[in-house]
């Protein structure tokens, strides 16, 4: 069962959320089913694909997160996370020190993936440094509303956006209808 408080985070999370710019309809990613055995019995036909609106929805209303990263040795790595879904793009901060900043620094491939297991969203992409003045607008004031702290440069830090290859959404309760893969051009 849910506490309040987690109840009254994911609320601001999608209030805050709320306010940031979405994707042009140009540029909206190709909904698909994903490649999975016949056997699993899920649909082929475009019939009951969910729309990317679901996807982004969740994924903007997240307030955890995790980030999978590869070691430069070939071992995954996972790290719980908060950062914001905006501009159909993930950004989060870091210190150049942690494990994962330094395993996107040497491989940049990573996957996102949001906190709801029952409506499970899985990013695939690539996250680059970016500035600062690269945040959408309303960012810094949406993080700020969500987690309690603006995003805004820090000495010790840097500034990541996880651009989207592939989204996979897997909404449990529709799972052999609804499955979908998003791809992005």
């Amino acid at each position: 069962m849910e506490s309040k408080k987690s109840k009254s985070k994911k609320s601001a999370a999608r209030t805050a959320s709320a306010k940031l710019p979405g994707t042009p309809a140009a540029k909206l990613p190709r909904a698909m089913r994903p490649a999975v055995p016949a056997s699993y019995g899920f649909p082929t036909s475009p019939k009951g694909l969910l729309d990317w609106s679901w996807a982004r929805e969740r994924l903007t209303g997240s307030y955890n997160y995790v980030i999978v990263t590869v070691r430069p040795d070939g071992r995954p790595h996972a790290m719980g996370m908060h950062g914001l879904w905006a501009d159909d793009a993930y950004y989060f901060g870091t210190s150049p020190e942690t494990r994962k900043a330094k395993n996107l620094a040497a491989n940049p491939r990573c996957i996102l993936i949001s906190e709801n297991m029952e409506e499970l969203i899985i990013v695939e992409g690539t996250a680059e440094t970016v500035g600062y003045d690269q945040l959408p607008a309303g960012a810094s004031d949406a993080s700020k509303k969500k987690y309690g702290w603006p995003m805004r440069p820090h000495k010790d830090g840097v500034l990541f956006r996880l651009s989207p290859r592939l989204v996979f959404g897997f909404p449990l309760k529709q799972i052999t209808t609804a499955v979908t893969k998003w791809v992005f051009a």
